[in-house]
């Protein structure tokens, strides 16, 4: 009998479901986006309940699209948003307010109050968890839920309060409220959780005001999450044996289990992730310490880095310079560029990321000519996205003596040539890029797969588009370096104009 599995990806715009054969092909997929709720305040919101009720219409339109009977659905792997944080009730499934999204500040003032109170916050956060004391990871979420939220402060006192990502949110609804559990690799970003012990630390809950029984229990990745029929939609129910948080996710869809492994996802950020084994890693470079999966039992840790403008770059460029019409001129008008124009765009429309942590450097353009046009400004951009990805690996470097000299990717953007030998070019590594279409719900679909037996632990089912380095090490080196005086710049700005706000 021909078998199938699901894939749910449970992304910050849309829900996207995906059924996979054997062969780890896609046979069918749907996806709805839902919507992004902004106040006057600038908080960014989600609806607990339109993201439920999406989940089910995409899997009724897969069932209805494929025309499969649903007996032959072996089991489901489910990926999701990473940070977003919810509050829901425990007797009636009905959430308590709306998702906070994961870049969402709304906490920062919380955040702030908490390290002036407690001057050993910072540090206690970071040496538990991996992660920075800051607004955008649940705990300071959740925190504020507590401190702004009478029906979240009421269901903590009558002991019915549920505070999860939305992994939790969505295992508690596909199991009629029987199963409120999560996971190490979404659990490792919350900031309350021990990255030795993988527990919740009471420590930590008490410096956030949290009830420790709010939160979810934590199990394996590959745990047996209960059984679903997505309320009646399936004639029997399938087991829930996979999940995982979006980028952990995709590494384990190309297969990164070994320490080294380097994956790079492109979207409207980057997130720059690399497999450090079976211990956390102290970054030297600020890196964020996390857990990858655990798999059976067994444990795979891994650093990462994120960039804030990489995909929204491209975005800008049609948006705001009105440069293209389509992402997808960005490539032809690359490779007409002058390759001899020394154009340097620094991104830092909301400061600069991983490695560089400067939360006040402005954007810039620098090194333009009378001969800069609209190819060179693109390629530019183009460009920045390289640079700030070579930097997060670069920094990597003197942690990992064994890292890949393959570049695992994905996302919309690797879909761009130049793009893509750019950064094979100036990283010098091989960029692998995939035939996957959506790697984060393959990722959480393998997972569940080899849990079940869908899926081969040993077996490769990616195929890759490969770019290898074709730039000589001068060359290399004098562009980096380039691109190095260019930030340096910006953060000299930086300062000199704090400065000069002073009275």
């Amino acid at each position: 009998m021909t078998a199938y599995m699901i894939g749910i990806d449970q992304s910050t715009q849309s829900t996207k479901a995906f059924l996979y054969t054997t062969s780890g092909k896609i046979a069918a997929s749907a996806a709805l986006p839902h919507r992004q709720i902004i106040n006057e305040q600038g908080w960014l919101s989600h609806d607990l309940n339109e993201i439920w009720t999406n989940l089910l219409k995409v899997i009724k339109k897969l069932l209805i699209e494929s025309g499969i009977d649903s007996k032959k659905i072996v089991s489901v792997g489910i990926t999701n948003q990473r940070e977003t944080s919810a509050a829901w009730s425990k007797s009636s499934g009905k959430p308590l307010d709306h998702a906070i999204v994961w870049q969402d500040a709304r906490a920062k003032e919380l955040c702030e109050v908490i390290a002036e109170q407690r001057p050993e916050a910072a540090a206690t956060v970071q040496e538990k968890t991996g992660l920075p004391l800051s607004p955008y990871f649940p705990a300071a979420k959740f925190a504020w839920f507590m401190q702004n939220r009478a029906s979240v402060i009421e269901a903590a006192q009558e002991n019915d309060l549920c505070l999860g990502t939305i992994d939790s949110w969505l295992l508690f609804q596909l199991t009629r409220g029987q199963v409120f559990e999560t996971e190490p690799s979404n659990a490792s970003r919350t900031a309350l959780l021990d990255l030795k012990t993988q527990m919740w630390d009471s420590t930590l809950c008490q410096l956030f005001g949290l009830p420790m029984q709010a939160l979810p229990k934590v199990v394996d990745s590959d745990a047996d999450f209960g059984v679903t029929d997505f309320n009646g939609l399936l004639s029997v129910p399938v087991p829930i044996t996979g999940i995982l948080g979006d980028s952990q996710a995709a590494l384990f869809g190309q297969n990164g289990r070994k320490v080294g492994a380097l994956k790079a996802t492109y979207g409207t950020g980057s997130s720059i992730m690399v497999n450090v084994g079976e211990l956390p890693l102290r970054s030297t470079a600020g890196l964020v310490s996390s857990i990858g999966w655990r798999q059976s039992g067994h444990t795979n840790y891994v650093l990462e880095g994120n960039i804030n403008y990489t995909g929204a770059l491209i975005t800008w460029l049609k948006d705001g310079l009105h440069l293209i019409d389509d992402p997808g001129e960005t490539e032809s008008l690359a490779k007409v560029a002058n390759s001899n124009d020394q154009t340097t765009i620094v991104p830092a429309f909301t400061g600069l990321g991983a490695p560089y942590w400067n939360d006040e450097a402005k954007a810039a353009i620098l090194n333009m000519t009378s001969l800069t046009k609209r190819p060179e400004i693109v390629k530019a951009a183009l460009d920045a996205i390289v640079f700030q990805i070579q930097a997060v690996i670069a920094s990597v470097r003197p942690d990992i003596k064994q890292l890949s000299r393959q570049l695992k990717v994905d996302g919309g953007p690797t879909h761009n040539d130049y793009l893509m030998q750019r950064q094979s070019d100036i990283s010098d590594l091989v960029i692998e890029v995939p035939d996957v279409e959506n790697m984060s719900a393959f990722g959480a679909a393998r997972l569940a797969g080899e849990k079940s037996g869908f899926f081969e632990s040993d077996k490769q089912y990616v195929a890759y588009r490969r770019y290898s380095p074709s730039l000589e090490k001068r060359s290399r080196i004098e562009t980096l370096q380039r691109w190095d005086a260019a930030v340096k710049l910006v953060e000299i700005q930086s300062r000199k104009a704090n400065t000069s706000s002073l009275p």
